[in-house]
């Protein structure tokens, strides 16, 4: 089992990414050819379900764009969905605690680091690399935990010591709603908690990263040693192009 995404952590190089939230394959097929080096398919704020998922990541076969599952919870069932089906990482939202990271450890990985079961249909190529993947999975998978609340930030010293845990993941739209100011992510107050948990990131030596909306963000976090980063999104992108062309005309028109 090659596993680009956990490849990409380890070299220490910034995994420019973006996400999805249409299940379509043609808009999924577009954007793996793009040449992300990986994907982020959201389950959590997007109704895609386990059969959407399976056609997403059919889709993405093939393409240089590494699949990664946002988990809708951090359950045991969402868990085994995205992996057997072939995702090579998940970000797990709403880690507030050490003990809902060793929860997530523990059903991302086989025994005897975790409790995950065992039917790899998809993931092991329908069985024919059964043993390989059985061998190579709780070290090849990368386990992303989401720090998206302030208590998370405090707690992040004590949560980064469990083990397993591959990589950081702020959510800054979160920070922000959980401190009564939603939608308001460039906030002095919600600034000042991201450069926190990017500092306790840092200091564990844990690669992190976010979601940015722009290529002058994203350079900015690179810039800060952020190594998990997407720019845009298939939504965003599909938005801005249909505004853009739609002004353009008007405009002629006036």
């Amino acid at each position: 089992m090659a596993n680009s995404f956990q490849t990409l952590l380890k070299s220490g190089r910034p995994a420019i990414g973006s996400w999805i939230a249409f299940a379509d394959p043609y808009s999924v097929e577009l954007m793996a050819d793009v040449g992300f080096d990986w994907l982020l398919i959201d389950t959590e704020h997007v109704p895609i379900d386990r059969h959407n998922l399976r056609t997403i990541l059919v889709s993405m076969k093939g393409s240089v764009s590494a699949p990664v599952v946002r988990l809708s919870s951090n359950s045991q069932d969402h868990f085994q969905t995205a992996l057997d089906l072939g995702a090579q990482a998940v970000v797990v939202p709403m880690i507030n605690t050490p003990e809902d990271a060793e929860k997530a450890v523990s059903y991302c990985r086989y025994p005897p680091q975790g409790v995950r079961g065992f039917s790899p249909t998809r993931a092991s190529r329908y069985f024919q690399d059964l043993r390989d993947y059985a061998e190579k999975a709780n070290s090849d998978i990368a386990l992303i935990i989401q720090i998206e609340t302030p208590s998370a930030v405090a707690c992040m010293d004590d949560i980064l010591q469990t083990k397993g845990i591959d990589g950081v993941f702020i959510g800054p739209s979160d920070l922000a709603n959980f401190m009564n100011l939603a939608a308001q992510t460039d906030h002095p107050a919600v600034q000042q908690l991201v450069d926190k948990a990017i500092e306790r990131a840092r200091a564990h030596s844990t690669p992190y990263g976010l979601p940015t909306w722009s290529a002058e963000e994203c350079q900015s976090y690179i810039k800060r040693g952020g190594q998990i980063l997407t720019v845009g999104s298939d939504l965003q992108f599909m938005a801005r192009a249909a505004r853009a062309g739609l002004a353009a005309v008007r405009g002629l028109l006036c």
